[in-house]
């Protein structure tokens, strides 16, 4: 090997050694930025089950890609009951990091309630991004 062809190699060998440290690095930072979970864009159905006084409340819910992970019903916390007698719920999931199929998919998400308060409690109300809100009723179950 001459010596022209050896610079030349270890120029590409440093080039590429540079372009994997860069993309080592890019990816470190990626992954030391945790995903925030994000309000579903609507939610598709809910199922209300009363059973030995707790309530367990299972909503399906519509994400625009695959990839979505730890969907969650977060039951709201009043200061007061409400004067409805609906209970609201936030149903949030994790979006993808990275690439997810392109395709419309669903997730689903349970919230059991023990000591369920049977005095002012009517249903519940789960929230979607937008006009992604579905009322279900304790009546309707």
């Amino acid at each position: 090997m001459t010596d022209n062809c050896r610079g030349r190699a270890l120029i590409a060998l440093g080039g590429l050694a540079l372009l994997l440290a860069a993309l080592t690095s890019r990816l470190a930072v990626a992954e030391e930025k945790p995903v925030e979970p994000v309000t579903i864009k609507k939610v598709v159905s809910a199922k209300l089950e009363v059973s030995q006084g707790t309530l367990t409340v299972t909503a399906v819910g519509e994400v625009p890609t695959g990839g979505y992970t730890q969907p969650t019903l977060i039951r709201v916390t009043y200061f007061r009951q409400p004067d409805d007698g609906i209970q609201d719920y936030m149903f949030r999931a994790v979006p993808p990091d990275g690439v997810a199929a392109q395709v419309i998919s669903q997730v689903t998400a349970t919230d059991k309630w023990p000591a369920l308060p049977k005095k002012w409690l009517k249903g519940v109300r789960i929230h979607g991004a937008g006009n992604g809100v579905l009322v279900k009723m304790l009546s309707d179950k």
